[in-house]
């Protein structure tokens, strides 16, 4: 997978070992470099006051250390199942104190990674799998935010990306694009199933029917259809899946409870998707579809932001003990 060669992968999670596979295949297929990073809480101040002997600097300085090593083990335990084509790669590790999703994103600006990869963080009893740091990634990291469902180590059988094809902005447009390449890509590494999905609605169908009527109606929904199709299939054509198992799913209804069905429809196992906000704090917010697909989806995700997204997120007022990423020996 082309796609990325600077990866950050967070092992903060209980079972990182799905985000540690998926990195190291990617940095064995292109050679890409891979950082492991953890983001401990920081030592509360009220430690020094247990006893003089006691300096919380020095409890965070033994933790880190510590914690280094245990990422120093775990990358050379993964990088050592790959053959000689990840050798080509720089494997760093990196422990910081604080929010994860804010550290998380600063690292990703000052290392310049194109792909960050997690385990989903989310136990609730319901089935959830994003709780607040995967969601806080996908409105603050500038990047794709890779989120692997636990125990999910092997390939993806059947892959679904939700495009929008009434995008009529060229943002938009070109995240399509996007979504459909890294797809495609996924779907043809893992043999996987690609599903190309779509969703939409006559604008003030109701409204427009007490004026115009059914049938004129019906036909302007029928003919809207067929355009849909229509675009749908020059979007697949202009990405190349020669070799690859394509379906395509064009729904009328809202986006994400449409989206939803196909991908319980299809046993969706891989949902690559857009994170797209149109109004609202840029970074902050999520596009609705989005939202609502995270609290329903029991499969991995893959988010993509449009090209011009810009977090909030800043290196200002940075620490310099944070920079410290620590390259393999």
């Amino acid at each position: 997978m082309n796609c990325f060669s600077n990866i950050l992968v967070y092992v903060g999670a209980t079972d990182p070992q799905a985000a540690l596979i998926r990195a190291f295949e990617i940095a064995k297929s292109n050679g890409a470099n891979v950082t492991l990073m953890e983001v401990l809480k920081p030592v509360p101040p009220a430690v020094g006051l247990l006893s003089s002997a006691i300096d919380p600097a020095e409890v965070e300085r033994l933790l880190r250390q510590d914690h280094e090593q245990k990422l120093r083990d775990l990358a050379s335990q993964f990088a050592n199942s790959s053959d000689d084509s990840a050798s080509q790669s720089q494997v760093s590790v990196l422990v910081q104190f604080g929010d994860p999703a804010q550290k998380i994103t600063r690292q990703v600006l000052r290392g310049k990674h194109d792909l960050v990869i997690k385990t989903a963080d989310g136990t609730s009893v319901s089935g959830k799998l994003f709780g607040s740091i995967s969601r806080s990634l996908l409105r603050l990291c500038p990047c794709p935010v890779w989120l692997l469902k636990p125990q999910v180590h092997g390939e993806f059988d059947q892959v679904l990306t939700a495009v929008d094809i009434d995008a009529t902005d060229e943002t938009h447009r070109d995240l399509n694009q996007q979504l459909m390449q890294l797809a495609s890509t996924i779907a043809r590494m893992d043999n996987a199933t690609l599903h190309v999905a779509s969703a939409w609605q006559m604008w003030m169908e109701q409204s427009l029917r007490r004026r115009a009527g059914d049938a004129e109606i019906d036909q302007a929904i029928e003919k809207q259809e067929q355009l849909v199709q229509k675009n749908l299939q020059q979007l697949i054509e202009h990405v190349d899946t020669e070799g690859i198992d394509v379906q395509t799913h064009v729904r009328r209804g809202n986006a994400s409870s449409e989206m939803f069905a196909v991908a319980e429809q299809v046993e969706a196992d891989l949902i690559v998707m857009g994170t797209v906000c149109r109004t609202g704090v840029a970074g902050f917010l999520i596009g609705n579809t989005a939202e609502n697909l995270l609290s329903n989806v029991t499969c991995s995700i893959l988010a993509i932001k449009p090209a011009g997204f810009h977090t909030p997120v800043t290196l200002e007022g940075e620490d310099e003990s944070e920079a410290d990423v620590l390259p393999m020996v």
